[in-house]
């Protein structure tokens, strides 16, 4: 079993993928799968992410960090909306395909676990789905140093997994992220479930049953949509369209379903985990 080295892991997707995507989404979301897969978790992604960005009312030019910003996507979302953004990223090949999609805000090479920015530099500091991928041990370091950067009362905005796991994901319980969070200086003001896609998991949890029973190798990782193929490892060509011409069935029923299960379904549920904290205002 190979280590995960995450510069390495990181460098390595940017240029298996980067450059047949256009829309910059496969090295960052689900590499291997069809594009149209990623543009749906694109989607949904991105219907939360202005929800909690539109309660967190920031100012124009309010200044913004965005930790581990891959190709640029939510950098370039954020220039839209007329905000001073800075991203980050430890792989400076994902930071070379973000500038070559059209991401003008300055963009810096480094570790979230060391930001090289001075304490209270930023309004708002976001990660979507960045600190599942840091080591257990290293995701605290990683959090104190995103909240060293907030100014008081600044807002802290993560995506992240809160089930499954994987040689590169290591995911917490709700109340694990919240707890975690909370040591550091910030109070929880919301969360909420995330990517629910319950017919799409079903339909992912029978395909590998199947091929257990079928006596065919099924892979240990059970982060959803995790691997490098989405869950078709090693099939063959025609098995494997009609695994993603079933999938998109099972997907197009997750997707209508979704707004449903956001009501009525617990938010432990779900996939991932939508946090917004607040930074403590100091007392004079």
């Amino acid at each position: 079993m190979n280590k995960y080295l995450p510069r390495e892991f990181w460098t390595r997707l940017a240029k298996d993928f980067g450059e047949s995507d256009l829309t910059g989404f496969a090295p960052v979301l689900h590499p291997g799968t069809p594009r149209w897969f990623n543009e749906v978790i694109d989607r949904l992604q991105r219907r939360t992410w202005s929800q909690i960005l539109n309660y967190c009312s920031l100012p124009q030019g309010a200044r913004v960090l965005d930790v581990g910003c891959g190709t640029g996507r939510w950098v370039r979302r954020l220039e839209e909306r007329g905000l001073s953004v800075v991203g980050i990223d430890q792989s400076s090949e994902m930071l070379s395909l973000a500038r070559k999609r059209g991401t003008l805000s300055p963009m810096v090479s480094g570790e979230v676990q060391n930001l090289p920015f001075r304490d209270e530099s930023f309004e708002c500091v976001s990660a979507v789905t960045v600190i599942q991928h840091i080591p257990p041990q290293e995701q605290i370091r990683a959090l104190s140093e995103m909240v060293r950067v907030l100014r008081p009362g600044g807002y802290l905005f993560l995506i992240e997994l809160i089930r499954g796991h994987g040689l590169h994901v290591f995911s917490r319980l709700p109340d694990d992220w919240i707890r975690l969070a909370s040591t550091l200086g910030v109070s929880l003001v919301s969360w909420r479930g995330h990517e629910y896609f319950l017919f799409d998991r079903c339909f992912v949890y029978s395909v590998q049953k199947l091929r257990a029973l079928a006596g065919y190798p099924v892979s240990e990782d059970s982060s959803p949509h995790s691997g490098p193929a989405g869950g078709d490892h090693e099939l063959p060509d025609l098995a494997r369209r009609v695994y993603w011409m079933l999938r998109g069935i099972a997907v197009a029923l997750s997707v209508c379903a979704e707004p449903l299960f956001e009501k009525v379904c617990p938010g432990k549920l779900a996939t991932h985990g939508v946090f917004l904290f607040r930074k403590e205002q100091t007392l004079d």
